[in-house]
């Protein structure tokens, strides 16, 4: 892009012209930084390292000494507008498309292989100017998708039926036509699921699924000596989630199931423990619902090799 018109879209003021006309390529990455370049940082020591690794232009919003007269200097008022002005040109040149939809759709979206944003502009910024044209992005606030492109598209509500043989486990369906059998998700998340196959459908657009890629939840399957086993060697499993939304979510949705259990280091909830080893004291449940930052600690809990491990020293 030539400099020039790069400086009227960022709406920036130059502060020294350097010795080239045009840039090739944007990061805000010091690590892809190179020659030919336009980097944008507020980190002093991150333009001078980006100038060292041959970016033409850097831009910035803090003020800076000027060290080297042949780099073009573009210092911004509002470096996130600067951003989001960039991007809206890249989102349009590329003919990117946008999504939108609810919070709790967002854990299906990398499953489908659509990309999901952040909503914090220096993190897509990476996202966003890698893509390759035509990609389709999600994101759960309209008006942060709005920046990029006004023409939303928008995740809807679609016609499914669920099938008897779905479970906490499992999940069958029929929707647009196609059977959708043995879906490793509970059924809760099947309206979620139709929605997006409406959407593809509706849309013309290739349908992939690959649900290795829905890491909101895992479950693991425990014996009576809870030992964590294979599926189909016990009747009892607890339903792991990494945020209290998705537990909300899913507590709310599966309450009603006999045997199904809350348990957080809380109060609020059907049992609150202070240590995971307390959930041993757990009897009367078939499915117990935790919410957990850490699944490393979990594991270290209630495998049996560690188990197995600690009993040789007790």
């Amino acid at each position: 892009m030539n400099i020039s018109n790069l400086n009227e879209l960022l709406r920036t003021q130059i502060l020294n012209e350097g010795s080239t006309l045009s840039v090739d390529f944007f990061t805000n990455e010091l690590k892809k930084v190179k020659y030919g370049c336009a980097f944008f940082s507020n980190d002093i020591d991150e333009l001078e390292k980006a100038i060292e690794q041959g970016a033409f232009v850097i831009v910035f919003e803090k003020d800076i000494q000027i060290n080297h007269k042949d780099i073009f200097y573009l210092k911004s008022e509002n470096l996130k507008q600067s951003l989001t002005n960039l991007l809206r040109f890249i989102s349009e040149e590329k003919e990117f498309e946008f999504l939108y939809c609810q919070k709790i759709a967002l854990n299906y979206a990398k499953a489908f292989f659509i990309n999901v944003l952040t909503g914090d502009i220096f993190k897509d910024f990476k996202l966003l100017t890698n893509a390759k044209k035509n990609s389709l992005f999600c994101f759960d606030d309209k008006k942060y998708l709005i920046k990029f492109s006004v023409n939303l598209k928008e995740l809807k509500k679609a016609n499914f039926e669920l099938l008897n043989q779905s479970s906490i486990f499992f999940t069958n369906l029929l929707c647009q036509n196609h059977y959708f059998k043995d879906l490793a998700f509970p059924y809760v998340y099947a309206e979620i699921f139709s929605s997006f196959v409406a959407f593809f459908k509706n849309e013309r657009k290739e349908l992939k699924f690959d649900a290795k890629k829905l890491d909101f939840f895992k479950i693991y399957f425990i014996n009576e000596n809870f030992e964590i086993v294979d599926f189909g060697k016990s009747s009892r499993a607890f339903i792991i989630v990494f945020d209290l939304f998705n537990f909300e979510f899913m507590s709310e949705r599966l309450k009603d199931i006999k045997g199904f259990k809350t348990a957080l280091n809380s109060l609020f909830c059907d049992f609150a423990y202070a240590k995971l080893s307390d959930l041993r004291l757990l009897k009367d449940f078939r499915y117990c619902l935790l919410q957990l930052e850490n699944e490393e600690e979990f594991l270290k809990e209630f495998s049996q090799k560690q188990i197995q491990e600690r009993s040789l020293f007790d």
